[in-house]
C-alpha cells in the first residue's frame, strides 16, 4: 500500500511541475513578445507548444487545454475579438474539446459579412505506452505559432480588410477531423458567407522541402496567377500550386470546408518532418522559412479580403466531393469461384476469376440503390476438366452506408443475374443444350470502404439456381460461388 501511494504522488508531483515548467516559460514569453522579431515570435510559440511539458497535446487532455489557454491569452493579447458571444471557445463532444476562434472584422460594410477562415490545429498524438512523447512540432505547433503571428499582423493592418477574417484553433484534427467538422455543422453564421477556407498544417520544414505548396487553387477563379503574383510572395520563398488537393491517404481540416462547396486552400511545407514520429521536435524546425510563409500568409488574405472581384471556380476535388445523387464509375473485381454441391458433403475446389464493368449508384441520404454491369470469367475446378464460362452479369443492390465527406464504409445485398455467352471444360466446348444451363440467378452481399473516389470492397456472389441440368450420382447440382475482391473508381 505504500509503495502504491508513493507511485501516485511521484506522478502527481511530476506531473505538476511538468504544469509549472509551463507557466514559467509562458510567463518569460508574454513579457518579451511584443519587442521580439516575427522569428524570434514564432519560435518562442514553437518552444512552448512543442515542449514536453505539454506531453504531445492529444485532444481531450489537460495539456491540450493547456495549449487552448495559450492561444486564447496569445489573440487576447493581440487584441483578436472572441468570434462567439464574449467567448473564443466553442466546445463540443460533451465539453471533451474546444475550438479557439477568433475573428478580425473587415471595414466595408457589406463585404464584412463575408468571411475567409484561416485555421490550423493544435491537437497532437500525446505520448505512447513507453512514455515516448509526441511533440508535434511541425504537426502542427508549426501553423499554430504561424497562425497566431498572422493574427498579429492582419490586426495591424486591420484597416486595410474588407472582407473579415476567422481564425481558428482547431481541436481534434486527429482523431478525425472533428474540431473544423463541428465548425462547419455549427458555424455561428451563414455557411454561405465563408468565401475560402485555408488550412496551415506543417510549415516548418521549408528549407528541406524547397517549397511550399497551395493546394486547392483550382477552386479559386485565377486562383493560381492569384497566388503566385510577385506582389504577395516575399522574396526568397518558393511558392508552388496544385489546383486540388488529391491524395486519398491524407486529409486536413479544409475537407468539411469544401464538402459544403466552399473553396479551400492547404498550405503546407509536404511531410519532409518525422511525421507522427517522436523526434518531430522544435529544434528541426525553420523559423526564416516560417516567418516568410506567414508574410505570404498575410499578404494573400489581405488581398483576398479587399478583393472586389474574387470568386469560387465552382469546382472542387475528387477527394471532397459530396456523393452526387447518381454516381458512376468502373469496377474491377478479382477473386475465385468453386462449385457448391446441394446435397452431400462434397465441395468443388475454386480457381481464379475476374471481371470488370461498370458501377451506378443512386443515392437517397444514408441509402443507395446499385445498377451494375460486368463482364466476368467464371472458372472453377471441375472432375470432367475445369470449367470456365464468360459471362454477362448483371447485379441490382440495395446499400446501407455511412459517410463523412468522402469517406466511409457500406454493406450492401441484392440480387444478380448472370448470362453465360461461352465457355469451355478443358479445351471442349461446354454444351448448355444438354449439360449446363446458360443463365444463372442468385444473392450478392458485401461491404465496401470509400476513400475519395475510390471505393474498395468485398462482394460475394450465391447462386440460387443450378449450373447443371441433372443431378450426379449422389443427386447433387452444382452451383456457382463467387467470393471476389472489388475496386471500384468514380467520376
Amino acid at each position: 500500500m505504500t509503495n502504491m501511494n508513493e507511485n501516485l504522488t511521484s506522478k502527481i508531483n511530476l506531473k505538476f511541475r511538468k504544469v509549472l515548467t509551463f507557466l514559467f516559460i509562458l510567463s518569460i514569453v508574454l513579457s518579451s513578445n511584443a519587442q521580439n522579431t516575427l522569428k524570434e515570435r514564432l519560435e518562442q510559440h514553437e518552444y512552448i507548444l512543442a515542449s514536453d511539458s505539454l506531453q504531445g497535446r492529444k485532444a481531450g487532455t489537460e495539456f491540450a487545454k493547456m495549449s487552448r489557454d495559450y492561444i486564447v491569452k496569445q489573440w487576447e493579447d493581440i487584441g483578436i475579438e472572441p468570434f462567439f458571444d464574449n467567448s473564443f471557445l466553442q466546445t463540443f463532444n460533451s465539453g471533451k474539446f474546444q475550438n479557439v476562434v477568433g475573428v478580425i472584422r473587415g471595414s466595408d460594410s457589406i463585404l464584412n459579412n463575408e468571411y475567409i477562415v484561416v485555421g490550423a490545429h493544435y491537437d497532437h498524438l500525446g505520448v505512447d505506452k513507453n512514455g515516448n512523447v509526441f511533440n508535434g512540432a511541425d504537426d502542427n505547433a508549426s501553423g499554430v505559432s504561424t497562425l497566431i503571428e498572422l493574427a498579429r499582423e492582419l490586426k495591424h493592418n486591420q484597416p486595410n480588410l474588407k472582407r473579415s477574417v476567422i481564425l481558428i484553433a482547431f481541436d481534434a484534427e486527429e482523431e478525425g477531423l472533428i474540431g473544423s467538422t463541428y465548425f462547419t455543422n455549427h458555424p455561428d453564421t451563414p455557411i454561405k458567407n465563408i468565401k475560402l477556407m485555408i488550412s496551415v498544417d506543417m510549415v516548418g520544414w521549408y528549407k528541406t522541402s524547397g517549397k511550399v505548396e497551395y493546394a486547392g487553387s483550382g477552386t479559386i477563379k485565377g486562383g493560381t496567377d492569384m497566388i503566385l503574383s510577385p506582389q504577395l510572395v516575399p522574396i526568397g520563398l518558393n511558392v508552388k500550386t496544385k489546383k486540388f488537393e488529391k491524395s486519398i491517404f491524407t486529409a486536413t481540416d479544409t475537407e468539411p470546408f469544401a464538402s459544403k462547396g466552399i473553396p479551400t486552400l492547404a498550405v503546407t511545407t509536404g511531410l519532409k518532418s518525422p511525421y507522427h514520429k517522436p523526434e518531430d521536435d522544435a529544434d528541426l524546425i525553420d523559423y526564416d522559412g516560417m516567418s516568410l510563409i506567414t508574410e505570404n500568409l498575410r499578404n494573400l488574405v489581405e488581398f483576398i479580403s479587399s478583393d472586389v472581384n474574387y470568386e469560387a471556380s465552382g469546382k472542387i476535388a475528387k477527394k471532397h466531393r459530396q456523393q452526387q445523387r447518381f454516381m458512376f464509375g468502373i469496377s474491377a473485381n478479382i477473386g475465385s469461384n468453386n462449385h457448391h454441391y446441394t446435397d452431400g458433403a462434397l465441395e468443388g475446389k475454386s480457381a481464379t476469376s475476374y471481371g470488370a464493368g461498370l458501377t451506378s449508384q443512386i443515392n437517397f441520404g444514408f441509402l443507395a440503390i446499385r445498377p451494375e454491369v460486368f463482364y466476368d470469367h467464371i472458372c472453377a475446378k471441375y472432375p470432367a476438366g475445369t470449367i470456365a464460362t464468360d459471362n454477362l452479369t448483371v447485379p441490382l443492390s440495395l446499400v446501407a452506408k455511412y459517410l463523412q465527406s468522402s469517406s466511409g464504409f457500406d454493406a450492401f445485398i441484392g440480387g444478380y443475374y448472370s448470362y453465360r455467352f461461352d465457355g469451355k471444360q478443358g479445351k471442349e466446348k461446354i454444351d448448355f443444350t444438354n449439360t449446363f444451363y446458360r443463365n444463372e440467378g442468385g444473392l450478392t452481399y458485401g461491404i465496401d470502404l470509400y476513400l475519395g473516389p475510390f471505393k474498395l470492397g468485398f462482394t460475394n456472389r450465391t447462386a440460387l439456381t443450378n449450373f447443371t441440368r441433372y443431378p450426379n450420382a449422389d443427386n447433387a447440382h452444382i452451383r456457382n460461388r463467387t467470393n471476389y475482391l472489388t475496386l471500384t473508381y468514380f467520376f
